[in-house]
């Protein structure tokens, strides 16, 4: 395995980690935000998933040197990718 391959392992070792850190403390704290902000679990729910998008769009610009304008391009696009799929599932 060469050098950039190990490195892909390694970082995909440390995604699933911060994943599941990320799961557990959100799961944690899902009460909290349904009764602090008056939700259910379902806006919860979509609450985290936005806040996940917008994770990813600022790891991704802050791994890319992205601009702000580009950054902002970015988010919007995943929320759309990302919402786009969830309402095509949820339609099947």
């Amino acid at each position: 395995m060469n050098q950039h391959q190990e490195k892909a392992r390694k970082a995909d070792r440390a995604a699933l980690a911060i994943g599941h850190a990320m799961a557990k403390t959100l799961t944690e704290m899902r009460s909290s935000f349904e009764i602090k902000y008056d939700l259910d679990d379902q806006l919860v729910t979509l609450a985290i998933a936005k806040a996940a998008v917008g994770l990813a769009a600022d790891a991704a610009s802050q791994a890319t040197g992205m601009g702000t304008d580009e950054h902002n391009d970015l988010e919007e696009r995943l929320h759309e990718v990302v919402f786009d799929a969830m309402n095509e599932l949820l339609n099947e």
